[in-house]
C-alpha cells in the first residue's frame, strides 16, 4: 500500500545512454489533484457521448452543450496544470523563479 506522504511516481523506461536526472518522474499534489479532475471530465464525456448516440435531437444539443461546457474546464485545468507543472520545476532548481512570471 501506498504512503500518503510520498508523492505519486511515474515510472519511466530510461535507458543507460539517454541523459536523466532521475528514472523517474516525480508529480505534485497539486499536478495529482488537477490531473484527476482532467481524467474524471475525460470519462463523464465519453459517458455522454455514448448516451448521445440514441437520444432525441432536443436532448443530444443539451449533451453537446455539456461536453462544450466540459472541454472549457479542461482547457482551464490544462492550464493550471503546466503553472503547477513550472513552480515545481522551480522549486526543484531546474527552472529560474522568472519562469513563473513568464508562464503567465
Amino acid at each position: 500500500m501506498a504512503d500518503s506522504k510520498h508523492l505519486p511516481v511515474v515510472q519511466t523506461d530510461v535507458t543507460k545512454d539517454e541523459p536523466s536526472c532521475s528514472p523517474k518522474i516525480y508529480v505534485s499534489n497539486e499536478e495529482a489533484a488537477l490531473l484527476a479532475e482532467m481524467r474524471h471530465l475525460r470519462e463523464q464525456s465519453v459517458e455522454l457521448k455514448k448516451v448521445m448516440r440514441d437520444v432525441d435531437p432536443e436532448r443530444r444539443s443539451r449533451l453537446e452543450s455539456e461536453i462544450d461546457e466540459m472541454r472549457e474546464k479542461w482547457k482551464s485545468f490544462a492550464a493550471q496544470r503546466e503553472k503547477a507543472f513550472i513552480r515545481k520545476m522551480i522549486m526543484l532548481g531546474h527552472l529560474p523563479a522568472e519562469a513563473e512570471e513568464r508562464s503567465s
